[in-house]
């Protein structure tokens, strides 16, 4: 039984991770390339602005994927009812074009109120805006259980953005900030449109709104998911918040920089996760839980391996990457201890992940919540410690410690919430026991 188990969820693991996270590569691959152009030839100072962008842009997403995209990918794919369901979706994107506007709104003024020049300011709200919008149309994919569609938009938006920046490289003088995040937030807006005209084709369902009365049952939790996922967003990024804010960009750039060879890591794990969670919420329903710990050991086995496994490819090529990445603009600052640090860190993101993932779908989004905001506040008061009296680079320990409380706070809470739950398995010929 054990083995069938097994077989299925790596069969399964296969060919999903070469369907979504296959086209995520490629989003990786062009994030990955976009940032090489942009350390080799725009300033520390820009290139910090462009880092720090994509950082408020996380965060922005993270509220879109506390209050809606989690929620419509947990509670909609176990109603069995299509019109009950095509309802709650309505609801949700309801909810997505407010949280747009919003943004927008919010972005562009603060752009035109303060000193920053017009034309980054509110390149940075429309890249923002866009990007925490797109969370909802990759999630509705997923919570639909077709993969393809989102990797479609995955696919338009390196198109889109590959031309749009060429077009940029080709027509203006100078390359700035301003031209990448809109080239970006144009790019993001077309795989938009491909993934809702997949879901939806020429349907009305382009346009369905609904009321959000509804919601009301669901912000009892995504209240402490939306706590949550800001909280474990500012303990993995609390040292861009603060050594930008108190230091500036150019403090910062050295450990964006650091960071970008992690990048492909990160969107591949949240691509995992939102890919998994509308199944591991079915299972969950159904009380399968021993195939559950079997795909969250596996998962995190093949995570932390892989991770593992590009740290080591990036030791040993490490001075032809120093040599093409940083030896020009970063030969100042301490770039392979920046570096190995990023891929500890890495490790141990890797190897939480799918217990964090299991425990959204079980909704239990309080615990989730409780637990960032302890690490939140540790890597918060180590990053402000470390920075005060030593480097910035030295602020990457307090990251560090609240990576190491988080896998093993969230891996031991998974594992005591299954255990104690009754589980019930299928037998090869369709019988429950």
């Amino acid at each position: 039984m054990q083995k069938s188990i097994v077989g299925k969820v790596i069969g399964l693991a296969t060919s999903r991770l070469a369907l979504s996270v296959g086209a995520q590569a490629m989003v990786s691959g062009f994030h990955f390339a976009l940032n090489l152009l942009l350390l080799r030839f725009v300033s520390p100072y820009e290139y910090g602005v462009f880092a720090f962008a994509f950082v408020m842009a996380m965060f922005a997403s993270a509220i879109n994927n506390a209050l809606i995209s989690t929620p419509l990918t947990v509670y909609t794919p176990v109603i069995e009812d299509e019109p009950e369901r095509a309802q709650q979706e309505a609801m949700f994107s309801t909810l997505n074009l407010l949280l747009f506007t919003l943004l927008l709104l919010f972005g562009a003024g603060y752009a035109l109120w303060s000193e920053i020049p017009n034309t980054v300011g509110l390149s940075v709200a429309a890249f923002i805006a866009v990007y925490a919008a797109r969370q909802y149309s990759r999630s509705t994919a997923y919570a639909r259980m077709r993969p393809l569609v989102a990797a479609s938009g995955d696919t338009t938006y390196v198109a889109s953005g590959t031309i749009i920046i060429i077009s940029f490289l080709l027509l203006v003088d100078q390359l700035t900030v301003s031209h990448v995040l809109l080239a970006l937030a144009t790019a993001n807006l077309c795989a938009m449109l491909v993934e809702r005209f997949r879901l939806h084709g020429f349907s009305r369902r382009w346009f369905l709104l609904a009321k959000i009365n509804s919601y009301n049952k669901i912000w009892e939790q995504s209240r402490w998911a939306l706590a949550g996922s800001l909280t474990t967003l500012f303990l993995a990024q609390a040292h861009s918040v603060i050594i930008t804010s108190t230091h500036g960009p150019d403090a910062y750039a050295p450990l964006a920089a650091g960071f970008v060879l992690f990048g492909p890591v990160r969107v591949a794990l949240l691509t995992w996760q939102n890919m998994v969670k509308p199944e591991l919420a079915v299972d969950l329903s159904k009380s399968r839980h021993a195939a559950v710990r079997s795909q969250i050991k596996i998962t995190t086995l093949l995570m932390v391996a892989a991770v593992m496994g590009l740290g080591i490819c990036i030791w040993i090529g490490w001075p032809w990457i120093y040599q093409f990445l940083y030896a020009e603009q970063y030969s100042d600052q301490p770039m392979a201890v920046i570096v190995t640090m990023w891929s500890i860190i890495a490790v141990f993101a890797a190897s939480y992940n799918a217990p964090a993932a299991a425990l959204q779908a079980m909704r239990d989004f309080r615990v989730l919540a409780i637990a960032s905001i302890y690490g939140a506040v540790l890597s918060g008061v180590l990053v402000a410690l470390t920075l005060y009296f030593y480097k910035p680079e030295t602020t990457l320990y307090g990251i560090l410690a609240a990576e190491v409380f988080m896998a093993f706070f969230l891996t031991h809470t998974l594992y005591s919430r299954l255990h104690a739950q009754p589980s019930v398995t299928t037998t090869p010929e369709g019988k429950v026991s």
